[in-house]
């Protein structure tokens, strides 16, 4: 019932979720032929022993078939086995499809049988090794979201050595003074003076966040190689913000990321996102160059990597060529933005204007109201707000998030609520419409009908200057009159 309560809240995605979850605790999934244990014979009585074969069968219908594949291995076989297969998948999907169904109608008894038969035949599916490493990333995400959903956090006590708490500064030491005369001079050192000036503004906020995952304070640098501090940073592999963190990963983190909002621009949500990431990998990998360098290729990648080159830490990987060359120059870079940013001066960086620590009010919206409206009523203007909320993509705060995190100027909170109870319309009309010209339509009549003029219609629609005759079906933007909503 447990599982089902939690689909009961969260219905379509939390089939999947738990889908997930279960592939991964589940012994069955071990197909790897190479691999798999023998059963272990266990004493019987005589008496027992029919009964038992009844009950028990030693072989699966799907193990009978792969064993025939192994002793007589011909064209017939393996289509055979193929056929079987995607006869499984189609019919795990229609299982799917039938649970997400029956939760959009509310009938949850109906969506919990269907989700066990989804997960049979699937568990009947004889995956390949590769395969199953394939999905495993896929696998953690969920597992991540499904923490996030219910406010588990596993990992967040298991980081007490004080060795984890320092990330050490070695490394080779030609590439790393190649990397800090690099930063420290030329053109790469003006983005660096930007980056070290923009982290005054977050730096307050960085800190206590990794301060309460019981993180080193150098990862407060950790943006000046990623995204110099800007937090409208999209990388070309389309990773976003200040910590430059992938959709999927995001999501995963439990970040929102749809049409209305990008919590990957939010500092503060971004910021423990990364502290719950990276806290993740130090767990995983036991050293914070191998965990900075899974923060960058992803630990499946660096993990096969250092399967390949039979390698132990970086260093190793880059004596053997084993890791991409972004991810090689990833450490020594990290490490030269710490050691600059500690001693700016030491390195040529003098005179730094840093920037002031971000402080705002906040207030809890569960209504979508124009961000011109939130303007008005905060007495600033409609670029500090959207300064002030980086993560709002939209015209407005966001639609269906309850309990929204609104941040206004410092100051501004009892002059905001006040001045917004008194608003009779949160998110006004733009003041425009939409019209379809009709066959026979002329600018001189639209214009009469709509309490405007012709000239400007032709302002709002500069297509029509060049146009001698309406296009019927043409569709053009019209901006009534006063008098046209008093009609």
């Amino acid at each position: 019932m447990l599982i089902f309560d939690t689909l009961n809240r969260y219905k379509k995605v939390t089939v999947i979720v738990l889908l997930v979850a279960f592939l991964l605790g589940n012994p069955a999934l071990s197909f790897c032929k190479k691999n798999k244990k023998k059963n272990k014979v266990v004493p019987v009585q005589e008496e027992t022993v029919q009964e038992q074969v009844l009950q028990e069968p030693e072989k699966s219908d799907i193990e009978e078939i792969t064993d025939f594949a192994d002793t007589n291995i011909t064209k017939e076989s393996i289509d055979e086995n193929h056929e079987m297969f995607k006869e499984y998948v189609c019919q795990a999907d229609q299982c799917l499809n039938n649970a997400l169904i029956a939760c959009d109608q509310d009938n949850y008894i109906e969506a919990k049988e269907n989700y066990h038969k989804f997960l049979g035949k699937l568990n009947s599916l004889d995956l390949k090794p590769e395969e199953i490493e394939f999905l495993l990333t896929d696998c953690e995400n969920i597992l991540r979201k499904i923490k996030n959903i219910n406010g588990l956090d596993t990992n967040k006590s298991h980081i007490k050595s004080n060795d984890a708490l320092e990330i050490s500064m070695a490394y080779d030491e030609e590439t790393l003074n190649y990397w800090i005369e690099k930063y420290s001079k030329g053109r790469a050192a003006q983005g660096i003076r930007i980056a070290l000036e923009r982290s005054g503004k977050y730096k307050d906020l960085i800190l206590p966040i990794l301060k309460e995952y019981n993180l080193p304070e150098d990862l407060q640098y950790l943006p000046i190689i990623e995204s110099l501090f800007n937090n409208n940073a999209t990388s070309s592999s389309k990773a976003v913000g200040m910590w430059q963190i992938m959709a999927h990963r995001g999501q995963a983190l439990g970040l929102k990321i749809n049409y209305w909002v990008d919590e990957r621009k939010d500092p503060v949500k971004a910021t423990r996102a990364a502290a719950k990431y990276l806290r993740e990998l130090y767990i995983l990998l036991n050293d914070w160059h191998l965990a900075l360098s899974a923060y960058n290729r992803g630990e499946y990648g660096l993990i096969r990597d250092m399967k390949f080159s039979n390698s132990s830490s970086v260093l190793e990987m880059k004596e053997r060529n084993a890791l991409p060359k972004e991810t090689q120059l990833y450490i020594p870079k990290f490490i030269a933005s710490v050691k600059i940013a500690k001693n700016p001066e030491e390195y040529g960086f003098h005179n730094l204007n840093y920037q002031q620590p971000l402080k705002y009010d906040t207030v809890i919206i569960d209504k979508v109201i124009d961000l011109k409206v939130v303007a008005k009523c905060a007495n600033t203007t409609v670029e500090r707000i959207q300064e002030l909320n980086p993560s709002i993509l939209a015209w407005c705060t966001p639609h269906g998030y309850k309990d929204f995190e609104l941040n206004l100027p410092e100051g501004t909170r009892d002059m905001f609520l006040i001045n917004i109870s008194k608003e009779k319309e949160l998110n006004p009309s733009s003041g425009f419409i939409k019209y379809k010209i009709k066959k026979g339509d002329n600018l001189e009549r639209i214009a009469k009908e709509f309490r405007t003029t012709t000239s400007a219609i032709k302002e709002d629609n500069p297509k029509l200057k060049k146009q001698k005759y309406l296009q019927p079906k043409q569709v053009i933007t019209v901006r009534p009159g006063r008098k046209y909503y008093n009609k």
